[in-house]
Protein backbone atom coordinates (compact mmCIF):
# COMPACT_ATOMS: atom_id res chain seq x y z
CA UNK A 1 0.00 0.00 0.00
CA UNK A 2 3.05 2.67 0.94
CA UNK A 3 3.79 1.86 -3.05
CA UNK A 4 1.14 3.10 -4.24
CA UNK A 5 0.17 6.23 -1.81
CA UNK A 6 3.99 6.82 -2.94
CA UNK A 7 3.12 6.33 -6.76
CA UNK A 8 -0.03 8.40 -6.73
CA UNK A 9 2.05 11.19 -5.26
CA UNK A 10 4.61 11.08 -7.30
CA UNK A 11 2.52 10.41 -10.44
CA UNK A 12 1.03 14.24 -10.09
CA UNK A 13 4.44 15.71 -10.69
CA UNK A 14 5.90 12.83 -13.36
CA UNK A 15 3.00 12.43 -15.37
CA UNK A 16 0.72 9.51 -16.55
CA UNK A 17 3.08 7.67 -18.01
CA UNK A 18 5.10 7.51 -15.07
CA UNK A 19 1.73 6.33 -12.78
CA UNK A 20 0.82 3.40 -15.18
CA UNK A 21 4.07 2.15 -15.28
CA UNK A 22 4.42 2.11 -11.08
CA UNK A 23 0.97 1.78 -10.11
CA UNK A 24 -1.59 -1.20 -10.15
CA UNK A 25 -5.17 -1.35 -8.94
CA UNK A 26 -5.22 -2.93 -4.96
CA UNK A 27 -8.01 -4.07 -2.83
CA UNK A 28 -11.23 -5.90 -3.90
CA UNK A 29 -13.68 -4.25 -6.20
CA UNK A 30 -17.27 -5.25 -6.95
CA UNK A 31 -16.91 -2.96 -10.12
CA UNK A 32 -14.26 -1.92 -12.37
CA UNK A 33 -10.49 -0.38 -11.30
CA UNK A 34 -10.34 2.56 -13.01
CA UNK A 35 -8.25 5.92 -12.74
CA UNK A 36 -9.38 8.63 -12.01
CA UNK A 37 -8.39 12.42 -11.83
CA UNK A 38 -10.26 15.58 -10.57
CA UNK A 39 -10.83 18.85 -12.05
CA UNK A 40 -11.67 22.34 -10.05
CA UNK A 41 -11.94 24.44 -13.07
CA UNK A 42 -14.49 25.22 -15.74
CA UNK A 43 -17.88 27.34 -17.24
CA UNK A 44 -20.13 24.63 -18.59
CA UNK A 45 -20.17 21.23 -18.94
CA UNK A 46 -20.69 19.04 -21.89
CA UNK A 47 -24.63 18.51 -20.98
CA UNK A 48 -24.77 22.23 -20.65
CA UNK A 49 -25.14 22.76 -17.03
CA UNK A 50 -23.01 25.16 -15.10
CA UNK A 51 -19.56 23.56 -13.34
CA UNK A 52 -20.09 23.82 -10.25
CA UNK A 53 -16.44 22.39 -8.22
CA UNK A 54 -17.82 21.62 -5.13
CA UNK A 55 -20.94 19.38 -6.68
CA UNK A 56 -20.75 15.42 -6.71
CA UNK A 57 -20.42 15.09 -10.44
CA UNK A 58 -18.12 13.85 -13.11
CA UNK A 59 -16.76 13.63 -16.39
CA UNK A 60 -17.28 10.32 -18.87
CA UNK A 61 -15.89 9.46 -22.24
CA UNK A 62 -19.32 7.65 -23.27
CA UNK A 63 -21.75 6.91 -19.97
CA UNK A 64 -25.28 8.92 -20.87
CA UNK A 65 -25.36 11.81 -19.37
CA UNK A 66 -27.70 11.92 -15.78
CA UNK A 67 -26.05 8.69 -15.15
CA UNK A 68 -24.90 7.71 -11.44
CA UNK A 69 -21.94 6.15 -10.52
CA UNK A 70 -20.50 5.25 -7.41
CA UNK A 71 -16.97 5.50 -6.61
CA UNK A 72 -15.17 4.33 -3.81
CA UNK A 73 -11.33 5.13 -2.76
CA UNK A 74 -9.83 2.01 -1.73
CA UNK A 75 -7.14 3.43 0.28
CA UNK A 76 -9.89 4.09 2.65
CA UNK A 77 -13.30 2.69 1.87
CA UNK A 78 -14.86 5.81 1.50
CA UNK A 79 -17.66 6.11 -1.69
CA UNK A 80 -19.30 9.00 -2.93
CA UNK A 81 -22.58 8.50 -5.73
CA UNK A 82 -21.74 11.34 -8.64
CA UNK A 83 -23.63 11.86 -11.52
CA UNK A 84 -22.24 12.33 -15.14
CA UNK A 85 -22.79 15.58 -16.80
CA UNK A 86 -19.67 16.16 -18.87
CA UNK A 87 -17.18 14.62 -21.00
CA UNK A 88 -13.74 13.51 -20.45
CA UNK A 89 -11.25 12.88 -19.57
CA UNK A 90 -9.15 12.76 -22.96
CA UNK A 91 -5.99 11.25 -21.34
CA UNK A 92 -5.58 7.53 -22.62
CA UNK A 93 -6.31 5.04 -19.61
CA UNK A 94 -7.87 7.63 -17.31
CA UNK A 95 -11.43 6.98 -16.95
CA UNK A 96 -13.61 9.41 -14.76
CA UNK A 97 -12.72 12.93 -14.22
CA UNK A 98 -13.99 13.89 -10.65
CA UNK A 99 -15.11 17.62 -9.09
CA UNK A 100 -13.12 18.62 -6.68
CA UNK A 101 -16.24 17.97 -4.15
CA UNK A 102 -16.15 14.44 -5.45
CA UNK A 103 -12.98 13.65 -5.13
CA UNK A 104 -12.61 15.22 -1.76
CA UNK A 105 -15.33 13.29 -0.46
CA UNK A 106 -13.85 10.36 -1.04
CA UNK A 107 -10.34 11.64 0.31
CA UNK A 108 -8.85 12.01 -3.21
CA UNK A 109 -5.98 14.66 -3.79
CA UNK A 110 -4.28 13.22 -6.89
CA UNK A 111 -4.70 10.89 -9.77
CA UNK A 112 -5.18 7.05 -8.26
CA UNK A 113 -7.07 3.88 -9.05
CA UNK A 114 -10.71 4.09 -7.45
CA UNK A 115 -13.72 1.32 -8.02
CA UNK A 116 -16.43 2.31 -10.38
CA UNK A 117 -19.55 0.49 -9.77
Amino acid sequence: MALLITSSAQAHSRGFDWFFSHSKPHGTCSGQHVVATYYASGRRTASGQAFDAGAHTAAHRSLPFGSRVTVTNPENGKSVTVVINDRGPFTRGVTLDLTRGAAHAIGMYRTQWVCML
